[in-house]
């Protein structure tokens, strides 16, 4: 371990975060606590405005390639600041904040820990070899007579007829990408999350939500199930 502990900058842009015509910049800062590691601990995000006040709020995560991201989420030509990383381990799950600049404050206007609680979805498996996936309005009903016989065995009768009192789950959200329209001036965020099987290297399938950020409210475009191997497409 790092006895330092020194706050070093992690990364700094340039961007029109107060105003639409404004040259602010955006300072990412924090501690690498362990040595040959990226993992970011006692994060700190640092507006200076272009006349030269500066804002500075805590970060509420540490993670591992935290970086930044700018651009107009909210539409009203000016930037937001993204922040996002990841958490390490097996599971994947990803970091991402997104703060808007209002009356000389940053505002959090999203985070994937509060998308997921009121975006949640469930998955039970189903008999004759299905899943369901139930994401308030938007339900799903999955084939997975493909998978091999000794993993369906291990689910369902030979009537077809589900055999475990095991679910699928759907976890935190494992990607969260900035996209843009080719007619729009602001980003949407693409997000992932896995529906979990038997097991959490068991990847039933992703639901891919788009949603946007227009005047700083949260709006679900679309939402739908990616079903290619996914694990394989991780991997590459």
């Amino acid at each position: 371990m790092n006895d330092k502990k020194k706050q070093t900058v992690v990364e700094m842009k340039e961007a029109n975060v107060t105003g639409e015509n404004s040259n602010d910049k955006v300072i990412l800062l924090g501690t690498y606590p362990y040595e040959d590691s990226n993992y970011l601990d006692n994060i700190e995000l640092v507006l200076n405005r272009e006349n030269d006040e500066s804002i500075s709020i805590k970060f509420p995560y540490s993670g591992y390639n935290m970086q930044l991201f700018i651009g107009d989420f909210t539409g009203d030509k000016k930037s937001e600041i993204m922040v996002r990383g990841g958490y390490g381990g097996s599971g994947g799950f990803e970091i991402g904040v997104i703060y808007t600049y209002e009356n000389g404050k940053l505002i959090e206007i999203f985070n994937q820990e509060s998308f997921a609680t009121n975006n949640a979805c469930t998955s039970k498996f189903k008999d004759n070899y299905k899943v369901s996936v139930n994401c308030g309005k938007n339900k799903y009903l999955i084939d997975i007579s493909k998978r091999p016989k000794e993993y369906l065995d291990s689910i369902y009768t030979p009537n077809k007829t589900v055999n475990t009192s095991i679910n699928p789950y759907v976890d935190a959200p494992i990607g969260m990408y900035p996209i843009k329209e080719i007619y729009n001036e602001y980003y949407e965020l693409l997000i992932e999350q896995r529906i979990v099987g038997t097991v959490n290297f068991d990847t039933i399938g992703v639901i891919e939500t788009v949603i946007e950020l227009l005047n700083s409210k949260l709006n679900v475009l679309s939402k739908g199930i990616f079903l290619s191997n996914y694990d394989e497409r991780k991997k590459h």
